[in-house]
This record gives C-alpha cells, structure tokens and sequence, in this order.
C-alpha cells in the first residue's frame, strides 16, 4: 500500500494540515497511523479529497459530503447533484441579470445611477436577503 503524509497532502492540496485534520476528525478520511509524528494515509485519500473540494467547489456541505462518502459503493448520488446542477444553474441565471444591470448602470444615461428606473428595480430585486449571493 502506498502511503503519504499530512504533509504531503496538504502540499498537493494546497492547504493547511489543520484542514486536513479536521476533515478526518468529522469523519471525511480516515489515517491508517502515522510516521514519526505525522499522520500517514493511504494514497487512495487524494480521490477523496479530490471528491471534497469538487463537492466544496459545488456548495455542498461537508455534512452532505459525508453522507454521500459514507456510501462506499456508489458515493456520487446522481439525484442529489442533478439537484444541485439545478441550484447551480439558477444562481448563474441571477448572476447574469446582477452582471447584466451593473454594466447597464455603468453606460446609463443618467447622471445618477440611483435615478435609472432599471437600477433601481435591480436594488429591489437583488438588495434584500430574499436573494442570496454566494
């Protein structure tokens, strides 16, 4: 079995140790023991922690990450990241409206921006809590 270190790890990840750590203290990976005073995983770990920041890189959890780890056979439940692919695809759809209203704002022609009636629908669509922006 081949081995790498935390070390090693969170150099190929680019991230601290004490991430990786925590990941393994909430259940995420698993270490097989350590080496001197470092822990020591098995190589199979850098798929996981590949599936982890993708998963991270999706707006899941890491609670729904480890659901979907815990399921060894099938760890990617398909249902769950069509659900997602949809969250996804509505907040690229409000980003676009967001994008689309600040450059019409920028060549407005009114002197003031808070004057555009099209600003000023975006503030009220976009300026409260109802809509949020990652």
């Amino acid at each position: 079995m081949q081995e790498i270190t935390i070390s090693e790890l969170a150099a190929l990840f680019k991230t601290q140790s004490s991430t990786i750590r925590y990941y393994e203290e909430i259940g995420l990976i698993h270490s097989i023991g350590r080496k001197g005073l470092q822990r020591v995983f098995s190589k199979n770990v850098i798929t996981t922690m590949q599936l982890i920041i993708l998963g991270k890189k999706a707006n899941f959890s890491l609670d729904e990450l480890k659901q979907m780890l815990a399921v060894k056979e099938a760890p990617i439940a398909k249902d769950v990241l069509l659900k997602k692919a949809g969250d996804i695809d509505q907040y690229i759809q409000q980003l676009d409206v967001l994008r689309n209203g600040l450059r019409h704002v920028a060549q407005c022609n009114f002197e003031n921006p808070l004057e555009c009636p099209k600003f000023q629908k975006i503030m009220k669509i976009y300026g409260t809590n109802d809509q949020d922006f990652k």
